[in-house]
């Protein structure tokens, strides 16, 4: 698949799986949030809320919405997407490698215990993976990785 580099991370995730990545999902937050703006809909919900308790938080939801803007990653990890700071990227760059996948030192690597803790085994997984058919050609044998997903 010729997108699978150009979408794998330093780490072995797969940006096309990540929430923030989603193009589709933030389409629809800015669409919804802006019709909601549009509309007197926050002075609607404060006046249904005599009636119906669960519009008392709409500021609430019109909350996560905000939050939901500021997690949107506009282009992979490999274009500078995801965390600005992430020290994998740094390593990994900093070592001349495509990828952690290259390094023999990544079964025990300190900064992927945290992407370990939260993805599990996978993270070995994709990098073995990766390791064996390559950045080009590997996402159609990746592992699901987000808890959501189990």
């Amino acid at each position: 698949m010729a997108s699978d580099f150009k979408k794998t991370a330093y780490c072995g995730l797969f940006c096309g799986d990540c929430i923030p990545s989603n193009e589709a999902l933030f389409e629809a937050v800015d669409e919804l949030g802006k019709r909601l703006t549009e509309l007197p809909v926050t002075r609607y919900a404060s006046l249904r809320a005599a009636k119906n308790p669960a519009f008392e938080d709409f500021p609430t939801f019109m909350g996560v919405l905000d939050e939901m803007r500021k997690i949107r990653c506009e282009k992979p990890c490999r274009e500078g997407g995801g965390h600005t700071d992430c020290p994998v990227r740094d390593c990994a760059k900093g070592k001349g490698y495509l990828g952690c996948w290259e390094c023999d030192s990544r079964r025990d690597c300190e900064l992927l215990a945290p992407l370990k803790e939260f993805h599990g085994p996978v993270i070995e997984e994709n990098l073995d993976t990766i390791r064996r058919c390559g950045p080009q050609d590997w996402s159609e044998r990746r592992g699901k990785h987000y808890p959501w997903e189990k």
